[in-house]
């Protein structure tokens, strides 16, 4: 009895580790080059976001980047009226950016990979649980931002 558990665990641990590898397998340089990609896309935007932010507050008369930070965090004085309403254009232009932001990375990963919905999470997933498969995506990242750089 004790022989074919040790049996059965063996053999489901074959199987893990050969779906494991098939899914390396599976995930090529080119769909990392489109994930990495997709990933610098998103990230860009991001970071616009935070452009439009630190605008909107040095073009706002009444409002600093001191105050801005106090009133986000509850600290400092009540907030008046106008900077009630302030804070809630600001947490609404950030709502509907990221909105968009999520729109733009869904059409991307249906667009730019195979399968996309699943790729794009099979490629994530990966990147989270395979060192080999991290390892390669963070080598492939950093030439296309090799690139960027350079353009």
């Amino acid at each position: 009895m004790r022989k074919m558990k040790l049996l059965i665990a063996a053999l489901l641990m074959g199987v893990v580790v050969n779906v494991s590898n098939a899914q390396s397998e599976e995930i090529t340089d080119e769909n990392l080059r489109r994930y990495a990609l997709l990933m610098e896309s998103v990230d860009a935007m991001k970071a616009e976001i935070s452009v439009a932010l630190n605008d909107m507050i040095k073009n706002q008369e009444g409002m600093t980047g001191k105050r801005f930070s106090e009133l986000s965090k509850g600290e400092g004085e009540a907030a008046t009226e106008f900077e009630t309403k302030f804070m809630a254009t600001i947490e609404e232009m950030k709502e509907d950016r990221i909105d968009a932001i999520k729109q733009v990375n869904q059409l991307l990963a249906t667009k730019m990979l195979p399968d996309g919905g699943k790729t794009y999470k099979a490629i994530k997933a990966a990147i989270d649980s395979d060192e080999a498969v991290k390892a390669r995506y963070e080598v492939i990242l950093a030439k296309i931002q090799l690139v960027e750089e350079g353009a």
